[in-house]
C-alpha cells in the first residue's frame, strides 16, 4: 500500500506546480509525505551551508502546510549531499513506499539539476514512482483531480517480468474501489509469424487471463489487450484509445534485452503520456 510518499523539490516554478497534483495523493491511500530538499554543499564552507539549510527549511514549511491542509501528515527532511544518493538513500532508510515528482517532456526532472541524475533515479530507485508531466498540471484547472481520477481507467503494459508482476501487486494493493477498469496489456514482437506467433499469443493471453482472474476478485473490471508491433508506440495508441486516466507498469525487464526495452518504454511514458504514470521497480 501507498502510505508515505517522498516528495523532492528544488523550489523551480516547474517544481512548486506539483503542489497541487500531490494535495489529491489522500486518494490512493497516502496519510504520509516526506517533503525532501537535498543542498548539494560540495565546496562550499560551514555558515553558507547552514543559512542554505535553514531557508530551505522555511520555504518546505510552506510548502507542508498547504498539502496539511489537505489532510497529509508532513515530515520536512533538508540533507545535504549529492541529489541521487540522497533521495536513494533516504528512501530506503525510511521506507517509503513511492516518489512523487513531476516530468518534462523533454526529460525526467525531480529535485535535480541534469537529466541524467534523473534517469539515474528511474533506473535505480529503490521504490515505484509516481510521475506527471508539468504540461499536463498546467493544463489543469485543479491538478488534485489527476489524482483523483487516477483509478478510473488504468492501462498496465507487462511482459510478465517480476517488475511487471511487482506492479501488478502494486495496484492490487492501492485502496479497495479505486481501480474502476483495469486493461491488462503486453504487446507481441511484430517480427513474429506463423507457428512462433501464434504460441507467443495463446502463451500471452493464458497469463493475462490469470492476471484478470485475480483482478476480478478484487472486484476490478479488467480487459485484457493483446497487441503487435512496436511496444512505446502500441501503448501509447492504447492510452489514447481507452483515454485512459493511469498507466503503472514494470521497469524491469527479464533478461538484458528486456530491461532495455523495458526502460525505454518507461522513459516514453513518462514524456508522451497523457496521464499520470507509476513506475514499479
Amino acid at each position: 500500500m501507498l502510505r508515505t510518499v517522498m516528495l523532492p523539490t528544488d523550489f523551480s516554478e516547474e517544481s512548486e506546480s506539483i503542489l497541487g497534483f500531490a494535495k489529491g495523493l489522500p486518494a490512493l491511500g497516502v496519510k504520509v509525505v516526506v517533503l525532501l530538499h537535498v543542498v548539494e554543499a560540495s565546496g562550499l564552507e560551514g555558515p553558507i551551508i547552514a543559512s542554505r539549510v535553514d531557508d530551505a527549511c522555511d520555504r518546505l514549511r510552506g510548502v507542508a502546510a498547504a498539502l496539511e491542509e489537505a489532510g497529509l501528515s508532513v515530515e520536512v527532511r533538508v540533507p545535504t549531499g549529492d541529489p541521487f544518493d540522497t533521495i536513494v538513500g533516504l528512501a530506503s532508510e525510511m521506507g517509503v513506499d513511492a516518489i512523487v515528482c513531476g516530468s518534462h517532456a523533454k526529460g525526467l526532472m525531480t529535485q535535480l539539476v541534469a537529466g541524467s541524475v534523473s534517469e539515474r533515479l528511474l533506473r535505480d530507485a529503490p521504490v515505484p514512482m509516481l510521475l506527471v508531466r508539468f504540461d499536463l498540471l498546467k493544463n489543469q484547472s485543479n491538478p488534485t483531480t489527476l489524482l483523483k481520477r487516477f483509478g478510473e481507467k488504468v492501462l498496465m503494459p507487462t511482459d510478465f517480468s517480476l517488475s511487471a508482476s511487482h506492479a501488478f501487486t502494486t495496484a492490487m494493493e492501492l485502496p479497495k474501489g479505486l481501480i474502476k477498469t483495469l486493461y491488462l496489456m503486453h504487446v507481441v514482437d511484430a517480427g513474429l509469424t506463423g507457428e512462433k506467433l501464434r504460441k507467443t499469443e495463446e502463451g500471452a493471453e493464458f497469463h493475462l487471463r490469470n492476471l484478470q482472474a485475480m483482478a476480478q476478485q478484487q472486484g476490478i473490471a479488467t480487459s485484457i489487450v493483446i497487441s503487435r508491433g512496436e511496444p512505446q508506440r502500441a501503448i501509447l495508441e492504447e492510452l489514447d484509445e481507452r483515454r485512459a486516466t493511469a498507466v503503472i507498469t514494470g521497469t524491469r525487464g527479464r533478461n538484458a534485452v528486456q530491461e532495455a526495452l523495458m526502460g525505454s518504454v518507461s522513459m516514453t511514458l513518462l514524456k508522451q503520456a497523457s496521464c499520470p504514470v507509476m513506475i514499479v521497480p
